[in-house]
């Protein structure tokens, strides 16, 4: 089911890539998928679903190396991890997978505008999700109320995205690896400043 799943996402994203959203068909995917058509429309009701998953996949880690790579830098100091998470979201929204997709939603969207939030909430969504959790499990932060988390979560994240990033929609040369680490420290410091002095227990 894993193997059928990974192959109908993976022809889903190309046939959108290929076709747009507008073109392409459950016909198409499900043969290229190597499936039958009612197996895909087990798996997804519509391309509702299938765009949906295609977006969850660009955020989600590529293999087990990467999985342990995360895992790993969530034990360290909350500086580290900030530092980690922010390189990687970067590095994420500038790949060349995720700015395929970008282009394909800015082409789509006048048709088809809802497919501009499926791609915020899952794009940038996600990871604002996933730092929101992160954050309300360390004890740095675990004083906060969720309110005030989701809000220095969303100020990190913000701080991180710069005008290169419309170099690269653009088809132009982004930021620097160097360029994007100074940013991540700068961003995790400022989140770091903005918490209340520790009153005891595990800092």
């Amino acid at each position: 089911m894993a193997r059928k799943r990974a192959a109908i996402v993976d022809a889903a994203r190309e046939a959108f890539l290929r076709d747009g959203y507008g073109g392409a068909s459950m016909e198409r995917i499900a043969k290229d998928a190597g499936v039958s058509i009612m197996t895909l429309y087990r798996h997804a009701e519509g391309k509702d679903d299938l765009f949906s998953a295609v977006i969850a996949q660009a955020c989600h880690p590529a293999d087990q190396a990467e999985q342990a790579r995360i895992h790993e830098s969530l034990q360290k100091s909350l500086q580290d991890v900030l530092v980690f998470i922010g390189v990687m979201f970067q590095e994420r929204i500038a790949s060349p997978a995720t700015i395929a997709l970008f282009r394909t939603v800015m082409v789509e969207t006048l048709r088809f505008p809802h497919l501009a939030e499926i791609a915020y909430r899952g794009l940038i969504g996600a990871h604002q999700d996933a730092l929101d959790a992160f954050l309300g499990e360390r004890d740095e932060t675990v004083s906060l109320d969720a309110g005030q988390r989701r809000k220095l979560g969303a100020a990190f994240l913000d701080r991180l995205v710069g005008l290169d990033s419309f170099r690269v929609l653009l088809g132009l040369e982004g930021a620097t690896d160097a360029e994007r680490l100074d940013r991540a420290m700068s961003a995790s410091a400022e989140l770091i400043s903005a918490l209340p002095a520790p009153t005891g227990g595990k800092h």
